[in-house]
């Protein structure tokens, strides 16, 4: 008995199945499951872990080109951090590394004055408006905006 349990994948007899709902339940066995076969085959194991590698590669790449524009561009390479994290230990190392160094930075700017977090929101602004500012001055102004409603000193008109 105790040698079929070191046969079976991480987590397959562990509590941590058995708790949570019943679909939850079944499709973790499930998952559990095709990993085991996936893993029984070493050539599709291979070509299953580059695919992963490559997607999270070109996730991370995508979230770095959106790093400076404004939106979720640190959201987007941690996305594919984790994805990577999900074949790769070095990348789960890594991951793991993001998301301390996060809740230390929540944590300090939860407990420090107002101001700092007001500061940092205006910093956050202002980069915000200054890379629209320049994507519309290397772009120009879509033709459905009125040039009266632009000022002169932005230099967009």
């Amino acid at each position: 008995m105790n040698d079929r349990r070191t046969e079976r994948p991480e987590g397959w007899l562990s509590r941590s199945h058995k708790q949570g709902r019943p679909w939850f339940r079944r499709t973790r066995l499930g998952y559990l499951r095709w990993r085991t076969r996936l893993d029984a085959r070493p050539h599709t194991a291979r070509v299953y872990r580059a695919t992963i590698g490559a997607l999270g590669a070109l996730i991370i790449v995508v979230g770095l080109v959106l790093v400076p524009l404004p939106g979720p561009g640190w959201l987007i390479v941690l996305t594919g951090v984790a994805i990577i994290a999900s074949e790769f230990q070095f990348a789960r190392r890594l991951l793991r590394f993001a998301q301390a160094r996060l809740r230390a930075w929540t944590r300090w700017v939860a407990t420090s004055h107002w101001t700092v977090g007001a500061s940092l929101g205006l910093v956050t602004c202002a980069c915000v408006v200054g890379a629209v500012w320049l994507v519309l001055l290397l772009l120009g102004l879509p033709d459905w905006v009125p040039a009266a409603w632009v000022p002169e000193w932005t230099g967009l008109s």
